[in-house]
């Protein structure tokens, strides 16, 4: 996971285009910018374009091995994730998180509905495998951080499993890209 320090690299993120674009690199790993374009139902050119602005910020790499041809681009994710700092002092910084906080919720909440409105197109052994839950907690500020630490620490050996597989090109047919998101934070009754 990589930590994001410079609003810069947030700011190129807060475009829903490039959110959707860079959410489908993770998904689908490995893949050509014609195929990008197909799947974003956009020119080419235009994903090329977001594409390099990603790029600037060390977000997406080209996988020039991939290529078949000098026409051919392939391009890939270069990190398995995200963490956002979230105390610039900046107004400019802070106005930029929240924008880009603003579009990342908004990505999430997005694909959750896509997921039912269209979940029962999947296989049923996948319909049944997929989850979703809340609680309501009540905890210390010190007892919420660990609550996050133990999280992220259950979900390592999944990242790094998926990570490989995806590096690898050699994930097995019965897999599929999954979203797993969840939020913990302090409210006011």
């Amino acid at each position: 996971m990589r930590q994001i320090d410079d609003p810069d690299v947030l700011k190129v993120l807060t475009s829903r285009f490039r959110m959707k674009l860079f959410s489908l690199l993770f998904q689908i790993g490995p893949v050509t910018v014609s195929e990008l374009a197909r799947r974003m139902d956009a020119d080419p050119g235009q994903v090329s374009y977001h594409l390099r602005q990603l790029q600037k910020h060390d977000l997406v790499e080209d996988v020039p091995e991939l290529a078949r041809d000098s026409r051919e681009r392939w391009v890939r994710s270069v990190m398995g994730g995200l963490a956002v700092d979230r105390d610039f002092e900046a107004p400019e910084a802070r106005a930029v998180v929240q924008a880009w906080t603003s579009q990342w919720v908004i990505d999430q909440f997005e694909r959750l509905r896509d997921f039912q409105r269209t979940h029962m197109t999947l296989p049923e052994d996948w319909r049944g495998v997929a989850f979703g839950s809340s609680r309501h907690l009540r905890l210390t500020k010190e007892e919420l951080a660990q609550l996050g630490d133990q999280l992220n620490a259950v979900m390592q050996p999944w990242c790094e499993l998926t990570r490989s597989r995806v590096e690898s090109n050699e994930a097995s047919p019965d897999t599929r890209p999954i979203f797993v998101f969840y939020h913990a934070f302090p409210e006011e009754p």
